[in-house]
């Protein structure tokens, strides 16, 4: 299974720059062939939610439209990141996963919203996990702060998930926190753990990158630095049975 994951730059609420910035880190890598593509979280928005319901959009959509062209002109899984949803009534933080043919496969709602990002006055958690079926096994995506919550990784484990994605935007001063958690709940689930961080700045922060693809046994296979590119990585699933 050939991953990549895409580190970039977010600029705050500029969608279509940010999409088409995205599309031409994809477009780059088409030759590589990947299987599956993963980009980091809010990749078309940033943290910009003093302007959530201008932004948010609904699924399907503009953004999602796009990821599923790719997705299936590329032949690959693909995961949207996530985006700024738009419900009914309110708005998440949404992840998509797209398969071969572009299809949306699941809509994973960030279910732990980080207070001093503000989330939990613009947004709305949301109340389950996602798996998608894959010729590799199954897969799952959460975001961000839900890597502190061990929980979500054994509930997703005891379903058969092989490899789960973390899209995110991990700020300074916390990479420390960031690799060791991603280690931990590799090892706590003898899974394999991909994070998919952004690099950047806004208002508040800056983003230190360093996406990173953990084995079931806790070892980092490989890992970026602070800037924009692409991390690819072939991973053999099988390889999680033999830490069972």
């Amino acid at each position: 299974m050939r991953i990549a994951c895409i580190q970039m730059d977010i600029i705050p609420g500029a969608v279509q720059f940010n999409l088409n910035r995205s599309i031409e880190f994809m477009d780059s890598i088409m030759d590589k062939k990947p299987d599956i593509i993963c980009l980091p979280e809010l990749f078309t928005t940033g943290y910009c939610l003093v302007e959530a319901k201008e932004l948010a959009e609904p699924i399907p959509g503009h953004t999602t439209h796009l990821l599923s062209q790719k997705s299936r002109e590329m032949g690959c899984f693909l995961i949207g990141g996530s985006i700024l949803e738009q419900g009914d009534n309110s708005i998440y933080n949404t992840a998509v996963i797209f398969d071969r043919a572009g299809r949306i496969r699941a809509k994973y709602r960030k279910m732990h919203l980080f207070a001093p990002f503000d989330e939990p006055k613009y947004l709305t958690p949301g109340d389950r996990t996602i798996i998608v079926e894959t010729e590799w096994g199954k897969v799952s995506v959460v975001i961000c702060y839900d890597l502190r919550f061990p929980e979500l990784f054994t509930e997703l484990f005891a379903t058969g998930v092989k490899i789960v994605f973390v899209v995110a935007e991990f700020p300074h001063p916390r990479l420390t926190d960031w690799k060791t958690l991603l280690m931990a709940r590799a090892m706590d689930n003898r899974i394999y753990v991909i994070g998919v961080n952004r690099v950047g700045k806004d208002e508040k922060s800056s983003f230190f990158g360093h996406t990173l693809i953990v084995s079931p046994s806790g070892e980092i296979i490989d890992e970026m630095g602070e800037e924009e590119g692409v991390l690819m990585v072939d991973v053999d699933l099988d390889q999680v049975a033999k830490f069972l």
